[in-house]
């Protein structure tokens, strides 16, 4: 299965995140961005949390513009509320202390200017996790696999 990722941010970041979305589709991870999926009359609170509950992970833009978002901070605490990894990518200048609920999380700065080394190193952490999660299931096949074989052994003994 592929590893989705979810990134939370201000629509007045729209470049940020195309260049972002780019940048981890490189590295085989899917994204999701909650206005990419236009549902019409549906309400964007559902779609949203629908989006956060299949991701692997969250990647918080938090800009400021994103600090100012309550989007931003509302999908945040669903995210923890739901057990996901939240990843904040935090602008230089911007305190993420402000958020309580991301205190004591480790974080990628980024300078605004040139933010490419800081989401190198972002792809690069979710293109491992999505490696992890590879070998996981493929774990639970072999797993799965074996039990079913030992099931069919001590059935055919009988």
């Amino acid at each position: 299965m592929a590893y989705k990722v979810f990134i939370s941010h201000s629509t007045r970041d729209q470049g940020l995140v195309v260049y972002l979305a780019n940048l981890l589709r490189r590295f085989g991870v899917d994204t999701s961005v909650a206005e990419w999926h236009l549902l019409y009359g549906e309400r964007l609170d559902k779609k949203v949390l629908g989006e956060i509950r299949k991701s692997d992970c969250v990647v918080a833009l938090l800009t400021r513009n994103g600090m100012r978002s309550n989007w931003v901070q509302q999908e945040i605490g669903y995210s923890l509320q739901q057990d996901k990894m939240v990843i904040p990518i935090v602008e230089k200048g911007v305190e993420p202390k402000e958020l309580a609920a991301l205190q004591g999380r480790e974080y990628i700065e980024y300078n605004p200017h040139q933010y490419d080394q800081a989401l190198t190193r972002l792809s690069t952490y979710l293109e491992s996790l999505k490696v992890k999660k590879q070998e996981k299931e493929k774990a639970l096949l072999v797993l799965g696999g074996l039990l079913a074989f030992l099931l069919l052994v001590s059935g055919g003994r009988k």
